[in-house]
């Protein structure tokens, strides 16, 4: 039988990755399980990926004195963000007809913690007690940011993985972490695909070999959600890890073999599309919100496999693969890196429904939860239009981009194993990025009026307005990972 290709590692990743079998001389994106030909009638391939991600980003935040004549913005240090995630994906693909095949991928996620420190990578930290940092000032501790500051963070943090008093874990004045998440895992999505090989270079050699297919990505999991409130009872929605988003699309991919090179391309498109239960909500009812969806994606790849030594006989081959990618994440909202900060957090107390906003107030909200920290009913003390806030926000327009550096083994006719690291970083975008709303309908055309539906409900301005917005930069995504393929 044909070699299995290779399995997609990474969550977002392009869908071509997921390959099936042709004969050696197809790059791995290109191959495709193939059934009811002369001399194979059947294909089935079992994969099965394990990758480690970890992953920091500066979160910074906007800056405005609020001076008369101070009209400019600037960003000022805050927080260092950290993400560990271990995950593990079977996938199977099973040969239909004449190149052409169906695949199927469950990712686990096996652990995923997110936590958050201070701003302290300076070799020679300078410190003010000055909210933003003073322009001398260097690092970033309690006195100084502007995350605590807002009570966004309480003052001595929160540590969402003891089972202790998670609000005095990080009570030292010169302490560095000041931020711990909970242990998540599960499931988030299901991907199903069908592709197609159009052309096919082993059996037409002057052709270039060409899939197309297309997927879905089924969000399966119930959503995660945060709380503070864990003293007593830590609820499930804590260590949940999915969406419920729901991604579906097109992709493809090319290449063509030429000796010891297989230079290849890919393109995706996905559409994503909020699922039942999910925690995008649409308040549009009440007010001019413009984002209900999260945020869909596009991107390409190009690479090659460079082969330095191969037995084709044997169906033996060693395969360095070198790979950079762009992706470009638009038009919508999500699970941000600081989702966790912003979930239940009571300076995002807020009225979903503008009209009501006079009855709500935020102040008492914040007040309450100082003196009963973690008690959830700091909301109902601010009034009834009060409504704690999810963590999801509108995010601005971002490109991801990647390079891949592996080895592809083919160990004889009925096994492969790949290893390798994929490196990324994203542009710098803002991460609270909901507007005002829609001044349309209104006696002033010209300026969103407060109190009305023009206001968009989703708005929280602690965090939205210009001059507090979240922002990050410096991203380092590694993933390191490893799989191991089948043919039967």
């Amino acid at each position: 039988m044909r070699a299995l290709g290779r399995l997609l590692v990474l969550v977002g990743a392009p869908v071509a990755a997921v390959s099936g079998a042709t004969p050696a001389s197809a790059a791995e994106v290109t191959r495709v399980a193939s059934s009811f030909e002369e001399e194979n009638r059947f294909d089935i391939h079992l994969g099965l990926a394990y990758s480690f991600n970890y992953k920091s980003a500066a979160i910074l935040r906007e800056w405005n004195s609020g001076a008369v004549g101070d009209d400019e913005n600037r960003l000022v240090k805050d927080l260092i963000y950290r993400q560990k995630r271990h995950l593990l994906t079977p996938s199977i693909e099973i040969g239909l007809w004449h190149d052409l095949s169906v695949y199927m991928a469950l990712p686990v996620i096996l652990s995923d913690q997110r936590s958050y420190e201070f701003d302290q990578r300076a070799d020679d930290c300078v410190y003010g007690d000055q909210v933003p940092p003073e322009p001398e000032a260097t690092c970033v501790n309690k006195n100084n940011s502007t995350a605590v500051r807002d009570g966004i963070i309480p003052r001595d943090g929160f540590d969402a993985s003891t089972n202790g008093a998670p609000f005095d874990q990080f009570t030292g004045p010169g302490t560095e972490l000041i931020f711990q998440g909970p242990t998540r895992r599960g499931i988030d999505q299901f991907w199903v695909g069908l592709k197609y090989g159009i052309l096919n270079q082993n059996k037409r050699a002057h052709m270039p070999n060409w899939i197309i297919g297309a997927e879905g990505r089924f969000g399966v999991g119930r959503p995660m959600t945060f709380t503070r409130d864990i003293q007593e009872n830590d609820p499930a929605g804590n260590h949940r890890v999915g969406r419920r988003i729901h991604e579906v699309g097109l992709w493809t991919a090319l290449s063509r073999r030429h000796r010891f090179l297989d230079p290849y391309f890919t393109a995706f498109w996905r559409q994503s599309i909020r699922g039942g239960n999910s925690q995008f909500q649409d308040f549009s009812r009440f007010g001019a919100q413009s984002e209900k969806q999260p945020q869909s994606t596009a991107g390409m790849t190009f690479g090659t496999e460079v082969v330095p030594w191969e037995r084709k006989a044997k169906q033996l081959k060693v395969a360095i693969l070198l790979e950079g990618s762009a992706v470009l994440h638009y038009g919508g909202r999500g699970y941000s890196e600081i989702w966790e900060l912003l979930a239940d957090s009571p300076a995002m107390v807020g009225a979903n429904d503008p009209t009501q906003a006079s009855q709500c107030n935020a102040a008492a909200a914040i007040a309450e939860s100082r003196t009963n920290p973690g008690d959830p009913s700091y909301v109902q003390a601010g009034g009834t239009s009060c409504a704690a806030f999810n963590g999801i926000t509108d995010l601005q327009d971002y490109g991801t981009f990647g390079f891949n550096g592996g080895l592809n083994l083919t160990l004889g006719p009925y096994a492969r194993l790949a290893l390798g690291v994929n490196v990324q970083t994203d542009t710098r975008h803002f991460l609270t990025f909901t507007n005002r709303g829609s001044a349309k309908g209104g006696a002033d055309d010209d300026r969103v009026e407060a109190g009305t539906s023009e206001v968009n409900p989703l708005r929280r301005d602690v965090v939205d307005n210009v001059g507090r917005r979240f922002v990050i930069d410096d991203v380092v995504d590694l993933y390191g990972y490893a799989r191991f393929m089948l043919t039967f």
